[in-house]
């Protein structure tokens, strides 16, 4: 299993609630307003390409494999612990 970022710019202020159901469902946690963890058996490629089908065509989705290499201050309750059961790929 991979741990990924996902960050996305979701546009014009249309309802995502689907496509935070399938990020909950994926066992993802969000991390920040825009920023969620999710750890799949997927690339980051196959990742993005199967949730696409969740926002539109003028939003923008960037999604990055997590390294030992990173730092974060202020984040949501329950990401040490989410980042502690998904540890990065070594």
């Amino acid at each position: 299993m991979t741990s990924y970022l996902l960050t996305y710019d979701l546009n014009k202020e249309k309802d995502y609630g689907k496509l935070f159901a399938e990020l909950e469902r994926l066992g993802g946690h969000r991390t920040l307003y825009s920023v969620w963890l999710v750890a799949v058996d997927n690339t980051a490629r196959e990742l993005r390409e199967h949730l696409t089908d969740y926002i539109d065509d003028d939003d923008s989705m960037w999604i990055l494999e997590i390294t030992n290499n990173n730092s974060y201050n202020n984040v949501r309750k329950g990401t040490n612990n989410w980042l502690k059961a998904h540890p990065p790929s070594r």
